[in-house]
């Protein structure tokens, strides 16, 4: 039984600027509003694992990036030393 799906896929590590594209993704809410449901453990498990890893700079960074998120600004690429992109083309998952 699926819960939550979220799939990535990333160019390698040793680049400059890192390349992203997101493949399936199923992240669903709880059903009445009471919680953030499996997508929201899964996207909370991932912020988990790798938020340790962020250095102070680069978490003030990624907070910044946040707060733009919500306020529903667009945002310039690459950021964060990574870029999003809709082909898979030499990416690996």
């Amino acid at each position: 039984m699926l819960l939550a799906e979220l799939e990535i896929f990333h160019s390698r590590p040793i680049a400059p600027t890192r390349r992203i594209a997101v493949g399936r993704a199923w992240l669903p809410a709880s059903p009445d509003g009471s919680g953030p449901g499996f997508g929201g453990l899964l996207l909370g498990a991932v912020c988990a694992r790798f938020g340790p890893g962020l250095t102070p700079d680069r978490l003030g960074e990624v907070m910044e990036l946040v707060h733009e998120l919500e306020q529903g600004r667009s945002v310039a690429q690459p950021r964060l030393r990574h870029r999003l992109q809709r082909d898979r083309v030499g990416l690996t998952r």
